[in-house]
């Protein structure tokens, strides 16, 4: 018998498959090597096993799936017999996986929806061959065994009160199209009676498709839509009915009838079933889709549409006509999430009507959280459409959605004497719509009831009952909420909203629509004595921030405006509030510091010192340190209760000029002992160094906080030294400065800055950067964070030294938090190497609570600087201590050497007798000090090794650049690549342009004797005022890409990135409307390598979902953002991640911060709007990514 292969690869799947095989079978006996001897084909005997016992194969399975990823001949085949005699009728059934009956037959298999299309020119003879091989091996009872199964679970689905779900058709065209296969090889069988009673098990439409009679099928049609045609469906199952109008749909019906049945008379008497209607779309739509997945798609069946096909087409077009939204929803089942439908249906069904905007409105408006932007620019992008469903929509809710967010974007109406508040008023008294609950508010708003009736009436008061999700009911405050704001009816709903003690669950249910605002509810009825103001107030500023998720928040602006204008409202009930709008509360109260009330700043300020959370209170830790204020300091020590912070208040004063007044002042009216023992302390010091008020407060120190700095050898710690005579102070001293800093966890005690006065710099330097190194040796303590902190406040470089490898280390051992906490503390250190090294890690590391951290610091340091994140970026950009002629001396005593950076950006060093450049320094000689040799041979090390970091951070950074048409001012480009002198070796290689409002005007290149060049070489100046950025190849014309790429050869300069020859990639005409790109390369990809390489090309990883799970991945490019989804995979790497498969990409405009892009449902862009470089941009780094 001879082995099937000789692939080491292949034989190990094999044993993989083997081994899990035998243990699925039983874990008594190890059946893997007569397995393996008959998978390899060592032997024909198949393997000792009963059939049909085991009922979870799923390893089998999946050990099998990925033998045939690798292997699909007869090896594989053999394989799959022993997973189907294996696996038990129980399995096979299963819905949750997939059966070794489908892994064999092949992922092609698989039925799918509109949007499917096989790999396969000839889909069927493929699936045919593969059936062949299974019937070799497996024989064909298996496969006549599964054809049965699939018939009767095709045959139970018919029956109208099971068939709902989308995967009914899925099964129904899997059981057609095994029929099919069967069918065409029923030579080979040798019991084809089987294979013609499952057929014949089959309804009659089917059989007649399937034995491509056109006669029969068009008869058999005929009989099935002719009571469709002649009566009507009744009940709220008829969506066409519930949602049209019915003029509109009778014409269709006459004009249908008059030109293709004659011979039919509609009766309005005539009534169809439910149960009738369903089982003919059932059969019809189920019919339709078979034949695209037996052509391998829809544009292949659209293409040979012809005989069976071309009838069912027909009928269905004439259903369209009748029950438009129905068959629709129908043809969609397989695609349930299709973004656009209309693309699905092109070519099946007539898209002239807005049949698809109805239904995003309708399905928007049923879901949880209504994304008003979706629908607002749905409708805006279709003025024509949005009228047109406006005139022939008859659900009054769907069209008031229509009318009002029309009128709002000044739509025009081609028909309506129907004002916004008589449309409110029809939803609310329409009985399928409004029920008693409406009608009852209804009645309320029209001044038929009064309050008090009205609230009598409890079933009435559920339209409040915010436990109550009933869309109808939410629906129904939808539309109260399009009431003018100075309508009578409004006005009453005012004074109803303030009536119960629920008010916060009403406000919360009223943000459900895009149209109310709290805050115009507020200043138009504010006022109004029925109106309960502060009950309004209360709940409108406790919304946001609310943990319980069935609360809505309203807009942030609007919420922003709330507080500026209630402030003292907000601080009043500032301790209820949740932690986020705690915070927000601080920072919109700082805001307006010079407009605020100083009573009310205070209260602010004061409210953030005693705050729980580290974020408000440093928040107010850096408002009151910001200038020194008398009235603050003062007002905040005679209110405050909590010691610790009136003993700050009382620290500050010292900062005062006039302190020692102030401090008498305090001790005149002070009754506590304790505290005027304080205050007489820093009155005997105010007019004293520094130094002895410190002392002597360290004597005071609260007995809890002297607890937590015991584990800290205080005598052992770096003396403090006196920088007036040199002399050590009084350890008093250090341990006032640990005890003043134990309560600022989330930066440096800037009061401490007073130790400068007469502390030496150095001996700061040192104590910091020992403190910071024993905090470290202790296993850096979280609790004890603040050193890090401290030691920000007076260490040096030394400490970006120190913390650096910390993080890394710190990250690679689960301990992100504290990582991430260093990383804020190198931004407090005025060094440009901190930034520089909190830019490398953020380009570095990966995890994304770190990653994070250092965004945020930069982001925090350019906003401080007046600069983007990019500029900043630029301005990090070291030269790595070359002069400005990009050399730099290196000595070993007596012999220096001369290093400078290459045209291929290497370090080399240039023999000085020859002239020659070679890659490192000579071994030291007898004479040459060796001290000096070693620093100069570790300082080249070390160059090489920046010189790389650099090189890969710039060039990453310069192509996306490129990707994303980054553009600098003519004094930025100058700074960075003509000053710089590593950065001019890139300039060198590169093609710049000259842009006036994103448009290129020129190009150039850079030369290396400082001029610039144009494309025929002739020299050019640089303008002043112009925007410089990185030509893209989609922006020149054939003849001068060509005359810039034959300069650069001709000067032998290397591209440091492709940059003229990448590739480029244009919208094809045919998807120029499309919103989303079905392009996609469709082979499947490493879990690990694909994020990886999207990741650096600029991708940002979507959010983890349950299970650590993510499926998306995001471009920003400036207001757009390109999303990418995949079949999905985990944030954390284990052994066994199954491959990915990319699934869709489309663009859209962002309506919020990166961390919303997954959640929100934001409106896709056509391809063809996209911006050439963004489009062409995407779709190069997918293609990179993956390998192409």
């Amino acid at each position: 018998m001879i082995m099937l292969t000789a692939d080491r690869a292949v034989e190990s799947l094999v044993e993989k498959f083997a081994s899990v095989c035998s243990d699925d079978y039983s874990l008594k006996t190890d059946r893997s090597p007569e397995i393996i001897d008959y998978v390899m084909g060592a032997t024909d005997k198949f393997p000792n096993m009963m059939g049909k016992t085991s009922h979870y194969v799923y390893r089998t399975v999946d050990a099998l799936t990925k033998l045939g990823k690798k292997h699909e001949g007869d090896l594989f085949f053999r394989a799959g017999a022993v997973a189907m005699h294996l696996e038990s009728n129980y399995f096979r059934r299963s819905p949750w996986g997939v059966s070794a009956f489908d892994a064999c037959l092949g992922e092609d298999s698989e039925a799918y929806g509109l949007n499917g299309k096989s790999k396969n020119p000839d889909r069927m003879a493929a699936l045919s061959s593969r059936l062949k091989k299974m019937k070799q091996f497996a024989g064909e009872q298996e496969i006549l065994t599964e054809l049965k199964r699939r018939v009767k679970r095709a045959q139970w689905l018919f029956d109208s009160k099971k068939a709902d779900s989308e995967g009914n058709f899925r099964d129904v065209v899997d059981a057609l199209m095994l029929v099919h296969l069967c069918l065409q090889l029923q030579d080979d069988f040798t019991n084809t009676d089987e294979i013609k009673e499952s057929r014949e098990m089959l309804p009659r439409l089917f059989q007649h498709l399937l034995a491509n009679d056109t006669v029969k099928l068009r008869e058999e049609l005929y009989s099935l839509i002719e009571p469709l045609i002649a009566g009507s469906v009744q009940g709220k199952q008829n969506s066409s009915t519930q949602l049209l109008e019915e003029e509109f749909l009778q014409q269709n019906r006459s004009e249908l009838i008059a030109k293709h049945y004659p011979e039919i008379t509609f009766s309005p008497k005539h009534h169809i079933s439910h149960a009738v209607f369903h089982q003919t779309m059932v059969l019809v739509s189920s019919a339709l889709l078979y034949l695209t997945n037996i052509h391998g798609g829809k544009q292949r069946f659209l293409e040979n549409v012809s005989g069976t096909g071309a009838v069912l087409h027909e009928i269905i077009q004439h259903l369209h006509e009748l029950y438009p939204m129905e068959v629709r929803q129908y043809l969609l089942s397989m695609n349930p999430r299709s973004r656009n439908a209309n693309e699905l249906l092109a070519g099946i069904v007539p898209l002239e009507e807005p049949y698809q905007l109805i239904e995003t409105l309708r399905l928007e408006l049923n879901s949880y959280r209504v994304s008003w932007n979706t629908l607002k620019a749905a409708i805006a992008s279709q003025p024509e459409q949005s009228k047109r469903a406006y005139e022939i929509v008859k659900a009054p809710f769907l069209k008031l959605c229509f009318q009002k967010m029309m009128l709002d974007q000044d739509i025009p109406l081609l028909q309506s004497d129907v004002t916004i508040e008589e449309a409110v008023f029809q939803v609310l008294r329409q009985p399928l719509e409004g029920g008693r609950q409406g009608l009852a508010i209804a009645r309320y708003l029209s001044g038929e009831y009064s309050i008090e009736e009205y609230w009598a009436d409890k079933d009435s008061r559920g339209l409040f009952n915010h436990v109550n999700r009933d869309r109808k009911r939410v629906n129904l405050l939808i539309s109260i909420s399009f009431l003018p704001i100075d309508s009578e009816p409004m006005h009453r709903f005012a004074i109803l909203l303030t009536h119960p003690d629920w008010t916060i669950d009403i406000v919360s249910d009223m943000y459900h629509s895009y149209a109310f605002s709290g805050e115009q509810i507020l200043n138009t009825y504010g006022n109004d004595p029925q109106v309960k103001r502060e009950q309004l107030l209360t709940s409108l500023i406790s919304l946001n921030g609310m943990t319980d998720y069935t609360y809505l928040s309203m807009p942030q602006d609007e919420y922003r405006r709330i507080l500026q204008q209630n402030m003292e409202h907000a601080l009043k009930q500032y301790k209820k509030l949740p932690t986020d709008t705690r915070i927000l509360t601080l920072e919109v109260a700082f805001e307006q510091r010079d407009t605020l009330p100083k009573k009310q700043l205070v209260a602010a300020v004061q409210a953030g010192l005693q705050d729980a959370s580290k974020r408000a209170n440093s928040i107010a830790l850096a408002e009151f340190n910001r200038i020194p204020d008398q009235e603050l300091y003062m007002m905040i020590y005679r209110a405050e209760k909590k010691a610790a912070i009136k003993e700050m208040a009382l620290t500050a004063i010292r900062s005062l000029d006039n302190s020692k007044q102030l401090y008498t002042e305090l001790l005149e009216n002070e009754k506590s002992a304790e505290w005027k023992n304080l205050i007489q302390i820093l009155l005997d010091t105010a007019e004293l160094s520094p130094e002895y008020a410190h002392a002597a407060l360290a004597d005071l120190a609260d007995a809890k906080k002297m607890s937590r700095i015991s584990w800290l050898p205080l005598k052992e710690l770096p003396a403090l030294i006196r920088e007036a005579d040199g002399q050590p102070l009084d350890d008093r001293i250090k341990q006032y400065v640990l005890v003043q800093s134990i309560d600022h966890g989330s930066g440096p005690n800037e009061r401490l800055n007073e130790l400068r006065e007469y502390v030496s710099e150095t001996s700061l330097i040192r104590f910091s950067k020992e403190l910071l190194q024993l905090w470290i040796q202790e296993e850096a303590p979280a609790k004890e964070k603040w050193i890090m902190y401290l030691s920000a406040l007076f260490g040096d470089i030394e400490i970006v030294h120190i913390l650096t490898p910390q993080i890394k280390e710190w990250t690679e051992n689960s301990r992100g938090a504290i990582a991430a906490e260093a990383v804020k503390v190198l931004a407090f250190l005025n060094e440009p190497a901190a930034l520089m090294a909190i830019d490398k890690i953020k380009r570095s590391v990966k995890n994304r609570q770190v990653k994070g951290a250092a965004e945020e610091a930069l982001q925090l340091a350019a906003e401080n600087l007046g600069l983007t994140a990019e500029q900043l970026e630029d301005r990090l950009v070291t030269s790595l201590g070359f002069d400005e002629k990009g050399t730099l001396q290196l000595s070993y005593g007596e012999r220096s050497f001369q290093v400078k950076v290459n045209a291929d950006l290497q370090v080399v060093v240039l023999n000085e007798e020859t002239g020659k450049a070679v890659k490192s320094l000579p071994a030291p000689a007898q004479k040459d000090d060796p001290e000096l040799a070693a620093q100069s041979k570790a300082r080249f090390t070390q160059l090489k090794k920046d010189l790389k970091t650099m090189v890969t951070i710039q060039t990453q950074r310069l192509e996306e650049s490129l990707s994303k048409q980054r553009l600098w001012t003519a004094e930025e480009w100058t700074a960075l690549f003509v000053d710089n002198v590593i950065m001019q070796k890139f300039a060198v290689g590169l093609i710049w342009g000259i842009y006036e409002q994103d448009e290129l005007l020129h190009t150039f290149r850079y030369m290396e004797d400082g001029t610039f060049n144009t494309v025929d070489e002739d020299e050019t100046e640089l303008p002043s005022g112009a925007q410089i950025g990185l030509v893209h190849p989609l922006e020149l014309d054939q003849e001068t890409l060509e005359g810039w790429i034959t300069q650069l050869e001709d000067y032998e300069v290397k591209q440091p990135f492709e940059q003229l020859k990448r590739a480029i990639h244009l919208v094809e005409a045919e998807d120029q409307a499309k919103t989303e790109y079905d392009r996609l390369p469709q082979e499947e990809f490493s879990p690990t390598a694909l994020p990886k390489a999207l990741e650096k090309y600029g991708w940002i990883k979507g959010p983890a979902q349950d299970g650590g799970w993510f499926n998306a991945f995001y471009k920003e490019y400036g207001d757009l953002v390109a999303e990418l989804q995949f079949s999905g995979t985990s944030i954390t790497y284990y052994e066994g991640m199954e491959d990915v498969t990319l699934e869709s990409l489309h663009f859209f405009k962002p309506h919020g911060t990166r961390q919303h892009y997954y959640y929100a449902d934001h409106k896709s862009i056509a391809l063809g709007k996209i911006p050439g470089r963004v489009f062409s941009e995407t779709i190069y780094d997918i293609l990179r990514a993956t390998g192409r």
